[in-house]
């Protein structure tokens, strides 16, 4: 079978699952991951034939894609503001709204000129958030926590360098722990530059809307809040942010599009200054964040 001829298989067994173009684009990933090629190179060369060991690796993944787990549990990683992270299904598969949270932050602290910064991301998951803010500022003292064990594991187990092309490895890696962000700070964490977090915010009733491969694979432990607290771990935000964050510090969370007002109303009341709701590329409200100047 060559190139060519397993990506055409490919994309029309996944046709009831995706669209054509989205089966293709899977497909050509597929084949390019477990054969270590570029897509230019699957374009250049379509008719390569592929090799029989490689053939039934790739047959393999295309079952499991068939049955509807996600690409990138399949292949075990997802690129993320240009760096590639181990995934599995301990943790979320990082999104691009999260990304441009943490692209708002570089560009935001990269103009004040200040680097020595001490950083602290709540619910880490995979640590895409943690690895890519200690990339962009190598001076900056990382930590991150998460409550569950497995994703813990996993965060730790990034191997992310300081430059895209996987050169010059991070000289101060993100320091991760475990802690239940409903339980608040530990006293021994403090003094904090930028509180950061993409924490659960996703409503039980929206399970609805959501995609079989979303609600099948990724853990409903860091996704859903319940209805009747939608807001649940804001709350425990605000009180993170009051005990750890510096005067002067910055907060950014990721928020439910549903709860825009909410949200800002809520760190309002707590009494932080200058709460903004940011849009993200889709024109949704997806972003709060506040100063603290008490």
């Amino acid at each position: 079978m060559t190139r060519k001829e397993f990506v055409t298989k490919a994309t029309e067994s996944l046709a009831e699952q995706y669209s054509p173009g989205e089966a293709k684009a899977i497909s050509v990933r597929i084949l390019s991951h477990f054969l270590g090629l570029s897509e230019y190179e699957y374009s250049v060369e379509p008719n390569v034939v592929i090799p029989k060991p490689y053939l039934v690796k790739i047959q393999s993944a295309l079952e499991e894609l068939a049955a509807g787990r996600p690409v990138q549990y399949v292949i075990g990683e997802e690129t993320f503001a240009g760096r590639i992270f181990h995934v599995s299904e301990a943790v979320l598969i990082p999104r691009p709204e999260t990304e441009q949270m943490c692209r708002l932050i570089i560009d935001e602290w990269r103009k004040s000129g200040y680097q020595e910064l001490r950083i602290l991301d709540a619910c880490t998951g995979s640590g895409c958030i943690a690895w890519t803010l200690a990339a962009a500022f190598p001076k900056a003292q990382v930590l991150a926590f998460d409550v569950d064990e497995e994703a813990l594991d996993v965060a730790k187990g990034q191997r992310i360098f300081l430059d895209e092309a996987g050169r010059q490895p991070l000289q101060t890696p993100p320091v991760f722990f475990k802690a239940d962000i409903l339980e608040g700070p530990p006293e021994e964490i403090d003094d904090i530059d930028i509180l950061v977090s993409n924490p659960p915010y996703v409503c039980e009733s929206e399970k609805a809307f959501m995609a079989p491969n979303v609600l099948d694979y990724e853990p409903e432990k860091a996704l859903f809040v319940p209805d009747s607290d939608p807001l649940r771990f804001y709350k425990a935000l605000a009180g993170w942010a009051a005990g750890t964050v510096k005067t002067g510090g910055k907060c950014w969370f990721e928020i439910n599009e549903a709860y825009g007002v909410q949200s800002r109303e809520l760190f309002e009341s707590r009494g932080f200054s200058d709460v903004e709701v940011l849009e993200d590329f889709r024109g949704k409200p997806r972003f709060v964040t506040f100063t603290k100047w008490f």
